[in-house]
């Protein structure tokens, strides 16, 4: 090994160690602790993303992998619609019978998402001959990138971002590697198994990287090989028979979901700071939803986005764009890339601030498949990443172009770099101590369901399944239920999945057929119609709760 790729090597882990850092100085340490779980409880997606492991963890092992029966009991359901990370979720209930009672992975999952984050970014910038202290600081636009910010403890799979710096490293490595169909087979078809193992939003994201990939084959071959498309075929099976092992073809719940286009990307996302700036003002939007769509840059890269187009300039007048022209395959993909994910993201009803714009298509079969991904604007990301990558590049070779001195233009490369870091951090700060005030403390969880009859209930051995009868909930409420209902070591009939599950017909079998090891929970204004059941019927923190046991508690009149 060369000294070289030795130094380069401390330099990738230095920057996953600076992600690692940024990451305990944002979010602290609590979060690390495997057994302390109070932060993920009464915390909306958090807590789906939680419970979905404890329930999934409880079940028995079936094949597929991925499936469980207690969360919509008796059907079974894959722990991909809990976004409960099912790469993480499926190895630790590999190993719970040596863990703790109380187990949670998810800060651990962030910590090293923000260390992965630094590791590939540097990877990234160092392709481009970015030098090394460059590279260490142009990582730590892409660990505190606000969009990793917004998701990370949010939808906590897709704080994974990491993923896509993966594809865009694998891209960029393309005139290196492309000739090893071999080893760049492998490579895609981990890729693709990731996609369905973390989340599968990313699947669309990385799968536009390894389309430029085999389209880049085609142009520097100057011809159709067919071996050329192996890393696509690879992508695609590994992708498939993930989703097969872990659940994804054998539940009930539908593939695609309403309101295309409510969830998408508003042309004004890469300016719209949606509280995370201290310089600018949020613009306004098309849809409440379009938050799904945040592309916010920060103020760091608005300046380094000015010394691009310098640069550019000067690139087109001295040199007549020679250097484009040397790398044209790569930057003509890549804009390609970039057009088509911002199509995709601004979805078929394509606006700017509260303007409608135009719609993009009215074909009901392509919006049929298209729906799978009703939250299109979660696919710019990857567009903000490579905007990252052309204006960390580009400072890099402006001050190389403009200053002889080869240690001179590093020094000014490098401080230019960190005075723009220095503002993208200042310009969010306020949001990074949001969220410290927000995880960093040790928190209490108090559950809601505070009546005795909760309690009652909880001391009768034979109860064993917990039963929503409604068509209707709130998210909040049915994750309080499941609670409950695991602590208490109940099924539940529904949980909040990220795809629709109908659990009708069973709901009504439940009640035509209940015994003793069913508690059945009713909203008050739709008692009326159930009042023929044969139940004993109590109040209790303003539901009503139905069931076969006697209890003590007084009964609902």
């Amino acid at each position: 090994m060369s000294d070289q790729q030795t130094s380069d090597r401390v330099l990738y882990g230095m920057a996953a160690f600076v992600g690692a850092a940024a990451f305990v100085m944002i979010y602290g340490v609590n979060v690390l602790n495997p057994v302390y779980d109070d932060w993920l409880l009464g915390q909306g997606d958090l807590t789906q993303h939680y419970l979905g492991w404890c329930f999934f963890r409880r079940g028995n092992w079936t094949f597929p992998i991925g499936l469980t029966n207690n969360l919509a009991y008796p059907s079974y359901t894959s722990v991909i619609f809990t976004d409960s990370i099912p790469l993480l979720a499926v190895f630790f209930k590999a190993l719970s019978p040596f863990l703790p009672e109380t187990f949670q992975y998810f800060g651990w999952w962030g910590v090293a998402s923000f260390a992965l984050q630094g590791f590939f970014a540097a990877k990234i910038l160092r392709e481009f001959s970015v030098g090394r202290l460059q590279t260490l600081i142009g990582s730590i636009y892409f660990i505190i990138s606000p969009i990793v910010i917004e998701r990370m403890f949010r939808h906590t799979a897709l704080g994974g971002h990491w993923l896509i710096l993966l594809s865009v490293y694998l891209f960029v490595r393309h005139k290196k590697d492309y000739q090893n169909v071999g080893k760049m087979t492998f490579r895609w078809g981990i890729v693709g198994a990731l996609t369905v193992a973390i989340h599968l939003y990313f699947f669309p994201m990385c799968g536009a990287f390894l389309c430029g990939y085999i389209l880049c084959s085609f142009l520097r071959e100057r011809k159709i090989q067919w071996r050329q498309l192996l890393p696509g075929v690879s992508f695609s099976g590994v992708l498939l028979v993930s989703a097969y092992m872990l659940g994804g073809f054998s539940t009930r719940a539908s593939a695609e979901s309403d309101g295309l286009g409510e969830c998408s990307f508003n042309l004004n996302g890469f300016f719209n700071e949606k509280g995370y700036s201290r310089f600018l003002d949020a613009l306004p939007m098309y849809h409440e939803s379009q938050y799904e769509g945040f592309a916010y840059l920060g103020i760091g890269i608005f300046v380094l986005m000015a010394f691009a187009a310098v640069l550019i300039m000067l690139e087109l007048v001295r040199n007549h764009g020679r250097r484009i022209r040397e790398h044209y395959i790569g930057i003509v993909i890549g804009i390609l890339i970039s057009i088509g994910l911002i199509l995709f993201a601004a979805s078929p009803v394509v606006t700017w601030n509260d303007k409608l714009l135009f719609i993009l298509t009215d074909s009901s079969t392509l919006t049929h498949y298209w729906s799978i991904f009703r939250s299109s604007g979660r696919i710019i990301w990857p567009v903000c990443y490579l905007i990252y990558i052309v204006v960390i590049v580009c400072n890099e070779k402006l001050w190389g172009e403009s200053i002889k001195n080869r240690n001179m233009s590093a020094m000014v490369s490098a401080g230019v770099l960190a005075v723009c870091c220095f503002l993208q951090v200042f310009d969010i700060s306020g949001k990074l101590t949001e969220q410290r005030e927000r995880f960093a403390s040790e928190k209490t969880y108090l559950s809601v369901l505070q009546d005795d009859v909760w309690n009652e209930l909880a001391q009768r051995e034979e109860l064993e399944h917990f039963v929503w009868v409604s068509n209707s909930y709130e998210n909040r409420q049915i994750l309080e239920m499941a609670k409950w209902a695991y602590d208490n070591m109940l099924t539940m009939n529904i949980f909040y999945f990220a795809r629709g599950l109908s659990v009708i017909e069973d709901t009504q079998y439940s009640l035509q057929h209940p015994d003793d090891t069913y508690v059945f929970v009713f909203k008050q204004e739709e008692l009326a119609e159930y009042l023929n059941c044969e139940f004993n019927f109590y109040e209790a923190d303003g539901y009503v709760i139905g069931t076969t046991l006697e209890l003590e508690c007084e009964r609902y009149k």
